[in-house]
């Protein structure tokens, strides 16, 4: 082997790995941070109800460091969830342009949208009945106006 080829292979060995951490960091995208901050704001919420919604200073410091470790195990559990490590998140968000801001925005208020319209009952659906034919029991009506009362005709029509 060459030593031209052998520091080629040194080389690529060197740059390969750089280029895995480049598109690992390429998977967060500001749609991708307001999920995760959704997920987190509801995570610490619950941990906020489990204590009652009370201020740090109303707590006892055993209380309060309760609840800072539950609020970090919260937080990591989120980004455990979304298969980002917190280091390449505080990395991706501190580097967000305010485009990006904008856009993440933008999916945080769609996101609560589709979450208010989740919640929301589905309108009650009327019974359609289903006619196979007619006859003089069940008459079609084939041109009908609005409000008007309905026109049965017996017979074959003259024309």
């Amino acid at each position: 082997m060459s030593p031209r080829t052998a520091l080629f292979l040194v080389a690529s060995w060197l740059v390969m790995p750089g280029q895995a951490l480049a598109a690992d960091s390429t998977e967060l995208t500001p749609e991708k941070v307001a999920e995760i901050r959704r997920d987190e704001a509801q995570a610490l919420s619950e941990v906020d109800e489990e204590y009652g919604n009370r201020k740090p200073s109303e707590m006892s410091t055993e209380e309060r460091r309760e609840a800072i470790d539950k609020q970090k195990a919260a937080s990591a559990s989120v980004l455990e969830k979304h298969g980002v490590s917190a280091k390449d998140y505080a990395r991706y968000e501190a580097r967000m342009s305010p485009a990006d801001n904008a856009r993440a925005k933008a999916e945080a208020q769609r996101l609560e949208e589709a979450a208010k319209a989740a919640k929301q009952p589905a309108p009650a659906q009327e019974e359609v009945q289903i006619q196979q034919g007619f006859n003089n029991e069940n008459p079609v009506e084939v041109e009908a106006t609005e409000g008007a009362a309905p026109a049965i005709e017996i017979g074959v029509p003259v024309e």
